[in-house]
């Protein structure tokens, strides 16, 4: 009896002390107040709170974005914590943090808790859902040709096994207006659709999809809907539970700036039985019924980077202190900035102009074959770290600041000129 109250100390200690360095990282700069007035200054303080340098700014959200200073710090603290004591008894406190990650991110998304798993990232969380749905020769799932990979390609492999048909459907290459998009994706229900699996924003042309009608409209004729979240969680100020989408899949790696290799994946909670995991692992169970509750049975994946995982709940952190909708706002004016600062060079953006039809991701023509060549001279030479996906693609958050975006814009002036 003595045994299990010195554990049950030492956890509540251990715990505790984690929270102690949480809280003090997660206030890192709190000195200069998160309601400053001043634009400029609130965005410079939300800027300190990242390590990069100056000479190698980051502006490709849409692929990996720097952690928030404090996630690395308590990533590395927790990482040499278990280094230093990997017992069962030391690593038993990362079971309440996980939970504590866990509630974070289910408030920020307006959703229950046994309905969030934090899996590895987004293409793991796209693959459950792909190979977890029960699905016959014949059925029909339709999916939009921007799609990423990992829900694109991956459910060729999966028709190419069992049998569903893929439609894939392409939208306007600049759309005139969110009713089109509705219409290109409606147009196409049959009888035989049960699954539509979309991306929220496309990360090969900027395009916002309007989800939530599109999801209305898929659930009139029963149909299943998934949406790729890889370029809105940590971007969007998103609610799950009004969006109605069956399930959401996200990467902390990206817009969220949180820890690497871990990844959301929301299943609504009518939804979960239905699907079936991809791995089951030590932690199941004895059985073919998992003793998990709820979207946990997704998280059976085996050994985990514990510290990872925790990091989870203090990136969630700093996104409640700024604000989900203050860092939505932002990214939306940055792109614009982005956006107008390339079209009055006279050069045509692949990424369509209006806010309601775009978000985050910013793609410019590049002239033919040059594309690489031009990313890596705008990194070389004015230090803006983009990409050459679909063009020049750049992708201001909110480590972004103006004087960025506009070094960006001149750069890319210097370099297509």
């Amino acid at each position: 009896m003595e045994s299990n109250q010195n554990r049950r100390q030492f956890l509540k200690r251990a715990t505790a002390a984690f929270l102690s360095v949480a809280a003090t990282h997660s206030n890192l700069g709190k000195a200069q107040s998160l309601s400053s007035s001043n634009e400029d200054d609130y965005w410079s303080m939300v800027r300190s709170k990242f390590a990069f340098s100056e000479t190698a700014v980051p502006m490709n959200a849409a692929n990996l974005c720097p952690s928030f200073r404090s996630v690395a710090e308590i990533v590395a603290t927790l990482t040499y914590d278990i280094d230093r004591d990997c017992s069962f008894i030391n690593r038993a406190k990362f079971n309440n943090l996980l939970e504590q990650a866990r509630f974070a991110v289910a408030n920020q998304l307006n959703v229950s808790v046994n309905e969030i798993a934090l899996v590895r990232n987004t293409s793991e969380a796209n693959n459950i859902i792909n190979n977890g749905l029960d699905l016959s020769a014949g059925d029909e799932v339709i999916l939009w040709d921007q799609n990423h990979p990992t829900n694109n390609i991956a459910w060729e492999v999966r028709a190419a096994r069992f049998g569903p048909t893929i439609k894939k459907i392409s939208t306007p290459i600049l759309p005139d207006s969110t009713q089109q998009l509705i219409d290109t994706f409606v147009s196409h229900f049959s009888n035989r659709t049960k699954v539509l699996s979309l991306t929220h924003v496309s990360n090969v042309s900027g395009i916002k999809l309007p989800v939530k009608e599109i999801v209305e409209a898929a659930h009139s004729r029963n149909i299943y809907v998934h949406i790729d979240g890889a370029q809105t969680w940590g971007a969007m100020s998103l609610d799950l539970k009004e969006l109605d989408v069956d399930s959401f899949s996200g990467s902390a790696h990206k817009w969220f700036m949180g820890p690497k290799e871990v990844g959301l994946l929301y299943v609504k909670e009518n939804n979960i039985e239905r699907i079936w995991p991809s791995i089951v692992a030590p932690g199941w169970g004895t059985s073919s019924d998992t003793t998990l509750e709820g979207a946990r049975k997704f998280e059976s994946l085996g050994q985990r980077d514990d510290a990872a995982l925790a990091g989870i709940g203090s990136a969630a952190k700093q996104h409640d202190l700024i604000g989900t909708e203050r860092i939505e706002n932002r990214i939306i004016f940055l792109a614009q900035r982005l956006k107008e600062g390339i079209a009055e060079l006279g050069h045509e953006l692949v990424t369509p102009m209006d806010p309601e039809l775009s978000f985050g991701v910013c793609i410019t023509k590049a002239p033919s074959g040059r594309g690489s060549e031009i990313s890596d001279k705008l990194y070389a030479e004015h230090g803006i770290a983009g990409a050459a996906t679909g063009g020049i693609r750049l992708c201001p958050t909110i480590y972004n600041t103006t004087e960025h975006v506009d070094r960006a814009v001149a750069g890319i002036k210097a370099l297509m000129t």
